[in-house]
């Protein structure tokens, strides 16, 4: 079965998208040099208010997008593989890189942008090399699905990406480069300037990599990988207008992934290339009053893939977009007790080789959500009635809750019924779509407790959880009779398992130190299924590792500051019926950074080395990893 892979390039027709993104960069110029002489008060978080994934009961992590993340992390992909509890499946450095949240598959995760899905709506996944650290603001990773507020995919969890907008008046450059093994360079600049009221922030990005490593084959032989160029450019704009109670936000991003396709380890070589381009745009409308408060949103994501495969004489290119928008209000009834609604609207578009002509899908929503937050309990109920191409989707409530037994101890539980619609591809590739498949549906739960405790210099952090989940009517590609695979709603999955964490931190006059360690094991299992996956039935499924565990430590003396990395990742079977797997690899990584200031000039200088044991490993089989390597960057921040 051939699949529409990830490379895009922008044709004529997106002439006019080009266009759109140059007016937006030349629009952010006058904002450098306005001022307003009315007094700048405190920012108001709307984003806690909005009907979003804020939710104070919900597990969350927050990822670290600081100066010096940024300079020791290439892709958003490196740092929730490094951080996070979630399961990255990388390809190779450069390669396609997909997640998993406790133990679903990659298109069980939602991926928003400002608010605007970025899974594709052919393949219902994305890739997160095409995510650079330096064109990203704020990072939070939600763990376990929330159907009626997250939508379509969050079985598993959701990725949401927001820009940080400052109101205070400043005018801010920074210069970002690092270099490191492997032919890898990155570099990067960013403008912000606000005058009070007129926010503009403007990001250029350029990376590029031999990937040229050495590594060893399953035949014990040493060799250089070749054909594995990476060409990375991005340009991110992010416009605000108005008070902290009524402003207009305009995003725009342009991305474009030029990237060679390297040989398998036992292949001798590849001729195969993939480009990606993307361009997306999200406006938002914010407003609030007393007692009431409103959001509109709209936008839309165009992602176009070029394959080229001389060997099989392959040059195949797509196109696709989808379209959102949504509007929110809310009341505040009393101090503790708050409403709101929404009503969505989402339109996927594609075309492609394997289409018979242009497709397209589309789904809307009305959703409700009750908050009552007292000094103890917290408490946030919502319900979602989705409508998919005509048909309706299950009625989808939900329940979340914390209560605060004591100041350092707290407890929480959710439940919710969660849904995906069926990808693009599931229903119109030929062969084998099947424009008869239903939604899959199924809910989520999960409960834990967090306790916190402050003595003298000392803090600690202990999290524990458990989570349970089942997805019902779950589409899987099958052979038929002719040998021909075809999409069905066959599979029933059941996912379960145990997270937890430990964090100290200890702080005396100019030495401070820090360190966590966080644990998750995951069993996710086939309970029911077609007879051809008899064997499959109730073991783990295949690229999901029982057991994971990411620690992270740091000692820091003024500003000068090393950190530590370490995380293991177990067994993954790569067969249904555990006939093959992959060896359990641990990866270490080690940093030294130094921060100062010079006047009104700041900086940071960082080196590390990634792989630091040199572990031979393989995150998917016959896909070699790189062993040790070394990279150093630094960081200008010019202006207040």
């Amino acid at each position: 079965m051939r699949m529409v892979r990830a490379t895009v390039f922008f044709s004529s027709s997106s002439s006019t998208m080009r266009i759109l993104l140059l007016i937006l960069l030349l629009f952010s110029m006058p904002t450098l040099a306005q001022r307003d002489s009315s007094v700048w008060l405190r920012v108001v978080d709307i984003q806690s208010r909005r009907f979003d994934f804020s939710d104070a009961s919900m597990s969350a992590q927050t990822i670290d997008t600081s100066t010096l993340s940024k300079l020791n992390a290439t892709t958003l992909a490196d740092r929730l593989h490094r951080e996070s509890a979630l399961f990255v499946k990388s390809y190779g450095s450069g390669s396609l890189s997909t997640i998993s949240i406790r133990g679903t598959g990659a298109a069980h995760s939602a991926v928003l942008w400002n608010g605007i899905s970025l899974n594709s709506p052919m393949l219902g996944l994305y890739d997160f090399t095409l995510l650079p650290m330096f064109l990203l603001d704020d990072v939070k990773v939600q763990a376990g699905g929330n159907g009626p507020l997250v939508g379509s995919g969050g079985v598993g969890g959701a990725i949401f990406m927001d820009a940080n907008l400052d109101f205070r008046k400043r005018m801010q450059v920074k210069l970002f480069s690092t270099f490191g093994s492997f032919g890898q360079m990155q570099n990067g600049v960013a403008i912000e300037g606000s005058n009070g009221k007129l926010i503009s922030k403007t990001k250029f990005y350029n990376q590029i990599s031999k990937n040229d490593f050495e590594f060893k084959n399953p035949e014990g032989l040493r060799k250089t990988q070749s054909h594995a160029d990476v060409n990375q450019v991005g340009i991110t704009q992010d416009l605000s207008y108005g008070t902290e109670s009524n402003h207009v936000d305009v995003h725009g991003w342009f991305l474009m992934n030029e990237r060679e396709i390297p040989a398998l380890s036992l292949a001798q070589s590849s001729a195969q290339t993939q480009d990606d381009n993307s361009f997306r745009l999200a406006m938002n409308w914010s407003v609030i009053k007393q007692k009431w408060f409103w959001n509109v949103r709209g936008g839309f994501n165009q992602e176009e893939i070029l394959y080229v495969d001389p060997a099989a004489r392959l040059n195949e290119f797509s196109r696709a977009i989808n379209f959102q928008s949504d509007w929110e209000l809310g009341y505040v009834i009393t101090h503790q007790l708050k409403m709101m609604t929404q009503i969505a609207w989402y339109d996927g578009q594609a075309k492609a080789p394997s289409y018979e002509k242009q497709v397209d899908q589309q789904q809307i929503s009305l959703g409700a959500k009750l908050i009552w937050e007292g000094r103890k309990l917290y408490v946030n109920g919502a319900i979602r009635q989705g409508y998919f191409d005509g048909k309706v989707i299950p009625f989808l409530p939900a329940l979340s809750m914390r209560y605060q037994f004591l100041t350092s101890l707290s407890a929480r539980a959710d439940i919710s019924r969660v849904y995906r619609v069926p990808t693009l591809n599931d229903r119109f590739w030929v062969p084998g779509g099947n424009k008869n498949l239903i939604p899959e549906k199924g809910f989520s739960s999960s409960c834990g407790i967090v306790w916190n405790q402050n003595i003298n210099n000392i803090s600690f952090g202990i999290s524990a959880g458990i989570f349970f989940a089942q997805l019902n009517e779950a589409i899987v590609w099958l052979p038929g009779a002719n040998g021909i695979y075809s999409a069905q709603n066959i599979h029933e999955l059941e996912n379960k398992g145990f997270e937890g964490g430990v964090s100290v931190k200890y702080q005396v006059k100019s030495w401070s130190f820090s360190g966590n360690v966080n644990t998750n094991f995951v069993s996710s299992v086939i309970t029911a299924s077609d007879p051809s996956y008899v064997s499959a039935i109730g073991k783990q499924l295949i690229y999901t590792p029982e057991l994971q565990y990411r620690s992270q430590w740091s000692i820091a003396y003024k500003n000068l500051e090393l950190r530590y990395h370490h995380n293991y990742t177990g067994y993954r079977y790569t067969t249904v019926d555990h006939s093959h797997f992959l060896d359990p690899f641990a990866l270490a990584e080690i940093h030294l950074a130094w921060t100062d200031k010079i006047k009104a000039t700041q900086f940071a200088l960082s080196a590390g080395i990634k792989n630091l044991y040199n572990e031979n490993y393989q995150a998917i089989a016959w896909r070699p990893m790189p062993g040790r390597s070394f990279h150093t960057g630094v960081l200008f921040t010019f202006g207040k």
